[in-house]
């Protein structure tokens, strides 16, 4: 490839690559894993397992093997499989290849346009949009796509993204819950689970937990017999119990410590004898079971340790039965949740409407049971490339492995297959394996890695992103951290530099090298404080001295800007205390992961008012919302409000005296709020507190801060936009959703809303950061102590069974067991987070070590004890209070508020301002606001009162459904004789989805057909759902669809227009009011395309007939 052809290639590509591209082209004997570079692009006949460090180089190395075998072996691009872990990753390899094989495809036709190598990369080209170039569940569908009839499946499936699955996860659980209270069988159950503390939150989780992972449930939990829940014999330990307390009168002195030990387990065998029922003995155990022995002297008892040693016999023995009783009532629980999920899951298949998780087990299933399909499978994708290995699910490399043995590849264990050679190409970096949660197995990676050899095996160890000096500080941290565990952690392979230094500035600083001695306790805030400070300190310094980055365009260093710098936190704790630092510097920033976006404090002001507005009884919210910056109210107004007799409850009266008060003001905001809400979308109602409150314009003041505050609040109201399209609920439910979305494990493959054009400090997750790179990264939120995990967790055991905890105390037997496994493996996954934070930097790397003097396990202690102070870094001492960074464009002065005020008038007006619109708009059964006679002007979008003894099939979506039917219908068919009725009625109520409802259709057309006015629209020249236009007076298109349109024999023309409300008689006058704006404007539209329109008339049906209005016209 020419020197120029390689700089076109290189336009947009990160430094890692532009430096591979180079070093291979120039100076590929240097690299010490040249020889693995070159296997890989060469030796296209072996399946290849590749082991490559983070900066590596990796995209160049599948770009270079795809591109060997199709412009040098002849492999159709269509036939290559290359799964990515990202839906950006796998547009990245894709745009990679077209530049690859643009570039060949013009050397190409310099030496022959119609050689073959010509011919080889035209047909890669046009192979390249539709080649199979994607995320695994991409590729799981693609295979369900080709062959749904032989999965089960209906032809058209359809995938819900993670907002339509999780409102769709909240309808089942609504189900379930309510089947769960009806099953009788279940209930004493449920009831002794109750005893023991478990609620229906925990049992949701549990229910999430297993549609996560249903194909687990449906082998491991749905396969097991189930017990019944019977405790022991209680009259052995009582008599232990009794005997064991009788010896009270043993002791010399009655103030020795043991005597209430002794009372307590007294009162405790009471407890138990005087249990009614199990329930109650379970709930006596359970108080058993914390019983203590501790205290009392030896020299006041004859024989205290032995005493000692029989009561915690006893509480041992109410301790195993209280786990065995637990046991059996989870148990039961647990395969009566497992059905139904495997049930709903199989209920989605049916339907064609999947989730993710749902498109690999299908797939799964489909290639354990079907040989043709496999066969047919290896012919389409004789090569599959497997990118990121280590984060994916583990059903990856099954399905990667039954595709590529063919029709071999059937047989209950994938690992008993043999692949065909140079079928399979898998590359990850089991440093980098930090997706636990979401089902990658570091186990899987190191197994297959194992069972394809190490003749199969090829590392690459060049690092081409970050520069020397941050690397050797990164070897020799990670070498000390990252120490080989069997089957659950690799051994580290270091990283071997392609870049030297950037001339100015520290390659790795440190921050908080000793430990805070000084903290008092509890001190968690004001440690996370100082680290803040410290780290937004450094980015100041570094943006003051102009620290060099290497720019990516200009292939030369430059100056850093905010932009190139990225905070990485491992979880959300620290984000007010950066926020705060970063705001006091006048560092402008930008938050980027979801969960970080739910954090935020504006969005969590946003939420307060909005929850107050949903639940206007929920005093907590109110006052919540009341305190927050949308409403300004202090602790002084609130306690002068209280004191004087005032209610936090929205609804509550508020006297005229006190109006003015500011918590009345507010209080009435939202009360009309409330009102307002109940016919507006939750979109609607956090746009317009959004509005009313300025949340726009309030951080309008602070240049760095403001278009994070505005990108933040378009982000949660556009996905409240996308929530109520798929679940058409409520604000409540809507809020219960976004509850959800601030938790840690909530979409954070990626960060969200890239913004190029502006330059901020990004602050998002390590997890989010994973393929990303930044010329400074700084390390930040290590002071938090690690965590064992909480909440509802299900551990799948190595023996195929199942157990689970839904709260402390409250689980399986073998949980205590397994446990420690599981938090292991947790805990060698946070020094591989730490690593793959690290390894994100370009030029430079900050650390902060901040923690506090003791034994606390943190994550900067994790650093600090593997020798981070060391390894060529610098530990600078940065003033936090450093005077904040002036602008060089400062905001223009704040206007007063009566311009202000004038101008956003204008502004909302001329926003407001459509240019098309409708005289419809009026259909549905249900007008929301009381019925007046309209004005002439009226567009008729005032809305009438609720009508509560409409029949059902009137009544909201069923209304406006059936209305469609009836006008769907009598668009279609002949009104004179009524042909083409029946098939009619069939499509249109299964279209609509009331087909319970025909008869009333049916009733309906049959209305309109027998009325006087359709007869004799019937006996003459008329037109059945009409398009008319016309332009208004302002301006505006005026456009809509007449019902029904006649002109009888002198030219004159009829518009009529079918209502399908249920009327009383008495109320038609003023419906026939309220509509007629609509019909005048038919008439106008008509008009003014030359109709001589002489009566315009309203058809309202009736299963027992229809009723016609004429509506007067000018």
């Amino acid at each position: 490839m020419s020197a120029e052809s390689r700089m076109s290639a290189d336009a947009g590509m990160s430094v890692e690559d532009q430096v591979a591209g180079s070093v291979r082209a120039e100076h590929t004997l240097e690299l010490v894993d040249s020889a693995a570079r070159h296997r890989i692009q060469r030796d296209t006949g072996s399946s290849l397992f590749v082991e490559a460090g983070a900066g590596s180089g990796k995209t160049s190395a599948l770009v270079g093997r795809i591109r060997t075998l199709v412009l040098d072996e002849g492999v159709p691009l269509a036939k290559i499989a290359a799964v990515t872990f990202t839906e950006k990753a796998g547009a990245e390899l894709r745009e990679r290849l077209r530049a690859d094989l643009e570039t060949a495809r013009r050397e190409a036709r310099g030496i022959d346009p119609h050689g073959e190598a010509s011919v080889r990369a035209d047909r890669g080209l046009e192979d390249l949009d539709s080649a199979a170039i994607g995320t695994l569940h991409s590729f799981a569908q693609r295979i369900l796509g080709r062959h749904p009839v032989e999965a089960g499946l209906p032809p058209l499936l359809e995938v819900s993204d993670e907002v339509a699955s999780g409102v769709a996860f909240d309808q089942r659980w609504a189900v379930l819950r309510r089947e769960l209270l009806d099953d009788e069988e279940m209930s004493a159950r449920l009831l002794l689970a109750m005893a023991a503390g478990v609620t229906f939150d925990h049992l949701r989780s549990l229910t999430r937990a297993f549609n996560a992972e249903w194909d687990l449930v449906a082998d491991r939990v749905l396969t097991q017999e189930v017990r019944e829940a019977e405790l022991p014999e209680m009259s052995g330990l009582l008599r232990q119990a009794h005997e064991a307390t009788s010896r009270a009168a043993e002791c010399r002195d009655p103030g020795d410590k043991f005597l209430p030990r002794l009372t307590a387990l007294a009162d405790w065998v009471s407890l138990l004898e005087a249990a009614a029922d199990d329930r109650e003995t379970f709930a006596a155990l359970k108080v058993g079971e914390g019983l203590k022995v501790s205290y009392g002297q030896a020299k006041n008892w004859p024989d205290l340790p032995g005493l000692k040693r029989e009561c915690q016999a006893i509480i041992d023995q109410a301790a195993a039965a209280v786990a065995a009783f637990t046991d059996a009532t989870l148990r039961p629980l647990a395969r009566w949740i497992a059905e139904r999920v495997v049930r709903d899951a199989r209920a989605r298949a049916a339907e064609g409407t999947l989730e993710f998780h749902d498109l690999l087990v299908l797939s799964r299933e489909l290639l354990r049971a079907n040989s043709e399909v496999r066969a047919a499978l290896q012919a389409a994708f004789p090569r599959l490339l497997l990118d990121e290995f280590q984060d994916t699910d583990p059903i990856q490399v099954e399905l990667a492995v039954r595709i590529a043995a063919g029709a071999d590849g059937g047989g209950p264990e994938w690992r008993d297959v043999t692949v065909p050679p140079g079928a399979l190409f898998v590359v990850g970096d089991p440093k980098q394996s930090i997706y636990r949660f979401r089902r990658a197995d570091i186990r899987t990676f190191l197994s297959v890695r194992d069972r394809m050899g190490e003749s199969a095996t090829a590392t690459l160890s060049t690092n081409f992103r970050t520069t020397a000096p941050i690397l050797g500080w990164v070897n020799g941290v990670f070498g000390e951290l990252i120490q080989p565990v069997d089957g659950a952690q690799p051994t580290y392979v270091a990283l071997n530099a392609a870049r030297d230094r950037v001339a100015v500035g520290p390659a790795v600083t440190v921050l908080g090298p000793q430990p805070h001695d000084d903290l008092p306790s509890r001190a968690a805030a004001l440690l996370r404080e100082r680290e803040a400070g410290e780290v937004a300190g450094t980015l100041a310094r570094s943006h003051a001295e102009q620290w060099s980055v290497w720019d990516t365009k200009s292939m030369s260093e430059r100056p850093v800007r905010w932009g190139d710098m990225a905070i990485l936190v491992p979880a959300r704790t620290s984000l007010p205390f950066l926020e705060e630092a970063l705001e006091q510097l006048g560092i402008p920033y930008r938050a980027e992961s979801s969960s970080l976006v739910y954090s935020a404090p504006q969005v969590r002001d946003l939420m307060a008012a909005a929850r107050a507005v949903a639940d206007p009884g929920d005093q907590f919210a109110v006052v919540t919302a009341l305190r927050s910056p949308l409403y300004g109210c202090g602790d002084d107004d609130l306690w002068t409000w209280r004191r004087d007799g005032g209610s936090f409850h929205v609804l509550a009266p508020i006297d005229e005296v006190r109006a003015e008060h500011p918590v009345a003001r507010a209080l009435a905001h939202l009360n009309e709020m409330h009102r307002w809400a109940r016919w507006a979308t939750p979109s609607e109602v956090l746009g317009r507190i959004v509005a009313d409150r300025r949340m726009f314009e309030v951080p309008a003041d602070s240049l760095s801060h403001a278009r994070d505050v505005w990108r933040q609040l378009r982000f949660v109201i556009d996905q409240a936009r996308e929530w109520s399209e798929v679940s058409h609920g409520g604000l409540r439910a809507y809020l219960d959703w976004a509850a959800r979305q601030a938790d840690e494990s909530s979409r954070v493959a990626e960060a969200v809303l890239p913004e190029t054009d502006v330059d901020a400090v990004r602050i998002m997750t390590i997890h989010a950061a994973k393929g990303l790179e930044f010329p400074v990264v700084a390390l930040s939120g290590l002071t938090s102590r690690g965590q064992s995990p909480r909440g509802v967790r299900v551990l799948w055991t190595d023996d195929g069974g199942y157990s689970i905890r839904l709260k402390a105390g409250v689980q399986t037997e073998e949980f205590t067991a397994m446990a420690p496994l599981d938090e292991q493996m947790d805990s060698l996954e946070r020094r591989r987070l730490l690593y793959v934070g690290a390894t994100r930097a370009r030029d430079h790397l900050i650390v902060s070590l901040h923690r506090d003097g003791g034994k606390s396990d943190t994550n900067a202690r994790l650093l600090a004890e593997a020798g981070a102070s060391g390894f060529g870094a610098e530990s600078v001492a940065v003033a936090t209070g450093a005077a904040p960074i002036v602008h060089p464009d400062p905001l223009p002065p704040v206007p007063d508020l009566a311009t202000w005020q004038a101008r956003m008038a204008f502004i909302r007006a001329a926003s407001r301002w459509v240019p098309v619109h409708s005289p419809s708009g009026l259909e549905g059964t249900e007008p929301d606001a009381v019925f007046t006679l309209p004005d002439e002007g009226s567009d008729g979008a005032a809305k009438g009162a609720r009508d509560l003894v409409l029949p059902p099939w009137s009544k909201g979506r069923y209304g406006s459904a059936i209305g469609r039917a009836v006008h769907g219908v009598l668009q279609s068919i002949d009104l004179a004789t009524g042909e083409g009725l029946e098939g009619a009625l069939a499509s249109q109520v299964h279209a609509e989805s009331v087909a319970e409802h025909r008869d009333v259709v049916e009733a309906l057309v049959r209305a309109a057909l027998n009325s006087e006015l359709v007869g004799v629209a019937a006996t003459h020249e008329h037109w059945a759902e009409t398009f008319v236009g016309t332009v208004d007076s302002d301006g505006r298109v005026l456009e809509g669809f007449v019902d029904l349109t006649f002109r009888d024999a002198e030219g004159k023309v009829t518009i009529v227009d079918y209502k399908t409300d249920a009327i009383p008689a008495g109320a038609l006058g003023a419906r026939t009011q309220f509509y007629a704006p609509q019909l005048r404007a038919y008439a106008k539209a008509l008009r003014d395309a030359g109709a001589d329109v002489q009566r315009a008339v309203l058809l309202f049906l009736h299963p027992e007939g229809a009723v016609e209005r004429d509506v007067l016209l000018s």
